[in-house]
């Protein structure tokens, strides 16, 4: 692994922690984004919260960007087996104000589809929220710890867990997915709140 790679790897694994300053309005903020299901209500609600991360975390805020688009998928004999429920990106700094990209956009953009890979259902509200953090953490990454590259440790999973306890915390009970009045073609069922993905991210 080349230094840079491992210092960033090392520097990644060892901080656990990303305190908020105010973890009940993020979760307000987070509680509200739960409510959405269409793809500009979800960037704009889900806009908010990450500009509320940014404040609380003294980091610039990111774009996002929610295409009402299938996530990005692969198939191997008819099923699929990779499927990307969002991205981080880092645009070049603009030569005249390396504190944004050209034309004054943010230094970074994530992206998150707003359906899924194979029937282009609508993800699940608490499937989003867990993407958005998720990519955030990356955001948090290249701007607070200066890393070049976001790698998955232990410690990121870590960071990413606290800041969600913390989320949770905030609302007292914890966070609930809205039921979805509109249930029809293309709108997937609501399902217990990350109960499946968070037993994995608290297991590692």
């Amino acid at each position: 692994m080349a230094r840079t790679r491992r210092a960033d790897y090392t520097r990644s694994n060892r901080i656990r922690t990303l305190p908020l300053t105010d973890p009940e309005a993020a979760a307000r903020a987070a509680q509200r984004l739960l409510g959405a299901r269409d793809a500009l209500s979800r960037r704009l609600l889900g806009s908010e919260l990450v500009a509320l991360l940014a404040a609380q975390t003294g980091v610039t805020p990111p774009e996002l960007v929610v295409p009402d688009e299938h996530q990005p998928h692969r198939r191997r004999d008819g099923r699929i087996v990779y499927s990307l429920q969002g991205d981080y990106r880092r645009r070049q700094p603009s030569p005249h104000d390396p504190a944004v990209a050209r034309a004054g956009k943010p230094l970074g953009r994530i992206r998150v589809p707003n359906r899924t890979p194979a029937r282009g259902d609508i993800v699940r509200p608490s499937a989003f929220l867990n993407t958005l953090l998720h990519e955030f953490c990356h955001h948090h990454d290249a701007e607070a710890l200066r890393l070049v590259r976001s790698f998955h440790t232990g410690g990121f999973y870590a960071r990413l867990r606290h800041l969600r306890d913390q989320i949770e915390a905030g609302v007292g009970d914890g966070l609930e997915e809205i039921p979805d009045v509109r249930r029809g073609p293309g709108v997937a069922s609501p399902l217990p709140l990350l109960e499946r993905l968070w037993s994995i991210i608290r297991a590692l």
